[in-house]
């Protein structure tokens, strides 16, 4: 089950040289701007798609902007569950997309079919009825409207400490991220989906090992998206609004960076008095998420022009995935004190 409504096929080349040639980001923005259209971008996007967007973010960021924010237009430079997440929280605004086939491999590891069977077999096996269900805002619409909570990598701490200390915990889909949380709460009761992020899984921890060695002052930060052997050999373990923090409060520091690689452009966008080196994957100098790069500025220029590509997500759904997504952006952030794990 899909709640990708996609209007219109993907913009072609004949579709994209119809339209003049894209402009500079700033044009871009003023663009958008003078016609009331809202342009969110993911920090996983190219470093120009990020200089032409209103706001750029992680998951959490983003979400709490679309909610904020009244906004009758919406151009969402990311993948498909984030823009579905917007439509979701703005169900009276028109919600599109540069390529509606920007997917995810979370997402698309976890259906809503499947998730409901695994949630009845494993309160039976518990022998409870009280199992709350947290998913990862790496997931679709349909998946977020059968769970308790969303929660992102950066909250989902604060989310399992919102829910009752006996309470038994589905967390889904992420199991490295899940694995982590387990770390950081072992006397929680959590059980785990086994599906992972195709970016974060190929860090290589031969070649991270190499790089410390390289760089031995260097301060390794990595996503809880990766394997445990990475996040073992790193000082922080943050999602991508921890690591800002991180590096916005140093200055003339080297820093490896383990997450998707455009994610330094707006480290060194925000915080230029570091050095940042990517952390490489198994096969390349990087790590780029397929689905991330299928945004291009002439497809986000068509989709400013055009208005295209709509997402929609059925009234039923949106509505049930509207309570957890609701639970998760009512808990009040804490301030993080910035420490070495």
């Amino acid at each position: 089950m899909t709640n990708l409504t996609i209007l219109d096929l993907p913009p072609t080349k004949a579709d994209l040289l119809d339209l003049e040639s894209a402009p500079s980001a700033a044009e871009m923005k003023a663009y958008a701007t003078e016609n009331n259209i809202l342009i969110l971008a993911h920090s996983y996007q190219d470093g120009e798609i990020q200089d032409s967007a209103h706001i750029v973010g992680d998951s959490l960021e983003l979400a709490r902007a679309a909610s904020e924010l009244d906004a009758p237009n919406i151009c969402f430079c990311g993948v498909h569950f984030m823009a579905e997440t917007a439509k979701i929280l703005n169900p009276e605004s028109n919600v599109f997309m540069p390529d509606p086939e920007a997917g995810c491999s979370l997402a698309e590891g976890c259906k809503a079919e499947d998730l409901e069977q695994y949630q009845a077999f494993l309160q039976k096996k518990l022998g409870r009825d009280d199992l709350v269900t947290i998913c990862y805002i790496n997931t679709t619409a349909a998946v977020k409207a059968l769970c308790d909570y969303v929660c992102t990598s950066g909250n989902s701490l604060e989310v399992i400490d919102a829910i009752p200390a006996d309470s038994p915990i589905l967390f889904v889909p992420d199991v490295h991220l899940g694995g982590w949380v387990k770390e950081q709460r072992p006397d929680r009761d959590i059980h785990l989906w086994d599906t992972a992020c195709i970016v974060h899984e190929l860090f290589s921890i031969e070649t991270l090992l190499d790089l410390k060695h390289q760089y031995p002052d260097a301060i390794t930060l990595a996503h809880p998206e990766c394997p445990k052997n990475i996040r073992t050999e790193s000082d922080y373990v943050r999602g991508t609004a921890g690591m800002l923090r991180i590096v916005k409060e140093a200055h003339g520091k080297q820093f490896i960076v383990a997450t998707e690689g455009n994610m330094i452009y707006r480290l060194k966008t925000e915080a230029p008095d570091n050095e940042y080196i990517a952390a490489p994957g198994a096969s390349c100098a990087c790590n780029l998420c397929p689905h991330m790069q299928r945004t291009t500025v002439d497809k986000l220029w068509h989709s400013l022009r055009t208005k295209q590509f709509e997402i929609t997500v059925p009234d039923d759904v949106a509505k049930a995935a509207r309570v957890s997504v609701d639970r998760m952006l009512a808990i009040k952030p804490k301030r993080e004190t910035v420490v070495r794990d």
